[in-house]
């Protein structure tokens, strides 16, 4: 038996694996939102208000989250951020963890994933320790 997906208070998330991403298309920097429109690390601080503005490009968050206190691990849980340190192209990815069913299946919500520019759930269900993000490496950042 496996447990119960974990799912995020905001955004809804959705526990079956046909279902249609969702997105949200803002397109200009709103008060409290300092990073570049269209980033991941706009995207998450857009979902996540807890997350620091001047935390730098995705790679430095893990620092920077440490350094204002918040907790860090491997363990993925709804609500947390995702830090892929060396995936975008040397920049890294964050993304806003909304469904955690175990360690190798997570849901995200994300901006400039595959060209996206908006916030939407690209992928549905994925494994985030996959080869492709960044040799394996994924860290959670808590609020």
């Amino acid at each position: 038996q496996s447990a119960p997906a974990q799912t995020a208070s905001k955004p809804a998330a959705s526990t079956s694996s046909s279902a249609k991403p969702s997105s949200v298309t803002p397109t200009t920097n709103t008060a409290g939102n300092t990073y570049p429109v269209g980033q991941c690390t706009w995207g998450v601080k857009s979902l996540a208000s807890w997350v620091g503005n001047y935390w730098g490009n995705a790679n430095q968050w893990i620092a920077s989250a440490q350094a204002a206190g918040h907790s860090v691990g491997t363990t993925p849980q709804a609500g947390a951020v995702a830090v892929w340190p060396y995936d975008g192209g040397g920049y890294g990815h964050v993304a806003y963890v909304t469904a955690v069913q175990s360690s190798t299946n997570i849901q995200v919500m994300e901006a400039n994933y595959a060209g996206n520019s908006s916030i939407g759930n690209y992928r549905g269900w994925f494994n985030p320790t996959s080869s492709t993000w960044g040799g394996g490496t994924v860290y959670y950042i808590y609020q």
